[in-house]
């Protein structure tokens, strides 16, 4: 059985920008199999990623192209239905911190895994972490996952999106949706289990500590946080520390800055 971590990501990698950091501190705490999905990656970035050991998963950009989130979906299906039985897989953003091995996570008992928030908000879940135990359930239940995002019909998911706070409707594939439905399912989670999707499958939160969102916390905390390592995995929100530039992933230096010294012991290793 083995461990699979799944991102999605384009444009840059390079060494010492965070999307960099965060594969070094994954590789630093866990012997997974690490696969990143893209539409494509500037120059070199390919290069330094597979000279980490990672595996990229390329695909036709027309697939991604105003329907990021929903294409994300899609290839985290082909690559669970790739793998071999019993597989455990992951799926984290590229704005992570590891400090501790996430694959603790299947102590538990489940097909499929999300997390909740650490933080108030207006959903209770957040898509920077989602996982699986590859098995009959699991992939039943991503195939609905896959047709629920391209054509929502189960209730609870068309009455959320149906009154979606920042865009209402069910033609979204960009954005929001995959983090909508895991909310869904969360909401739902009792009846899910008991087969309301029509499929026998174990739903399953393996709580903030996996994903612990760290907005609004001062740096003094955040080193805290690395130091105590209660929670495996912090999340840096790259949209609240400006990683995003016109759309565009760029080297991230306020997150660095917020590591202060602890960048240059995860980056030295």
């Amino acid at each position: 059985m083995n461990k699979n971590v799944f991102f999605s990501w384009t444009g840059k990698v390079e060494v010492g920008d965070w999307f960099h950091l965060c594969v070094l501190s994954l590789k630093s705490v866990s012997d997974c199999n690490i696969f990143v999905s893209s539409p494509e990656l500037k120059e070199g970035s390919a290069e330094l990623l597979e000279s980490m050991g990672v595996k990229i998963l390329w695909f036709d950009k027309k697939l991604w192209e105003n329907r990021r989130i929903a294409c994300k979906v899609e290839r985290v299906n082909d690559f669970l239905c790739s793998l071999p039985e019993n597989d455990k897989v992951m799926i984290f953003d590229g704005d992570m911190l590891f400090l501790k091995d996430p694959f603790d996570a299947f102590e538990n008992e489940f097909d499929y895994c999300y997390t909740t928030r650490n933080v108030p908000a207006w959903l209770p879940t957040n898509a920077g972490c989602w996982g699986f135990r590859n098995n009959e359930m699991a992939r039943e239940f991503m195939a609905i996952y896959v047709e629920q995002m391209n054509n929502p019909t189960w209730e609870p998911y068309v009455e959320f999106r149906m009154n979606h706070p920042h865009k209402p409707g069910l033609d979204e594939k960009d954005w929001w949706i995959e983090q909508d439905f895991s909310s869904c399912i969360h909401n739902w989670r009792k009846e899910i289990n008991k087969g309301l999707l029509g499929v026998i499958v174990k739903v399953f939160d393996i709580s903030p500590k996996y994903n612990y969102i760290v907005t609004g916390l001062t740096k003094e905390e955040i080193n805290d946080e690395i130091k105590s390592k209660r929670n495996y995995v912090l999340h840096f929100k790259g949209g609240s520390f400006g990683r995003w530039v016109g759309g565009v992933n760029v080297r991230n230096q306020q997150m660095i800055d917020m590591l202060g010294d602890n960048y240059d012991k995860f980056f030295k290793g």
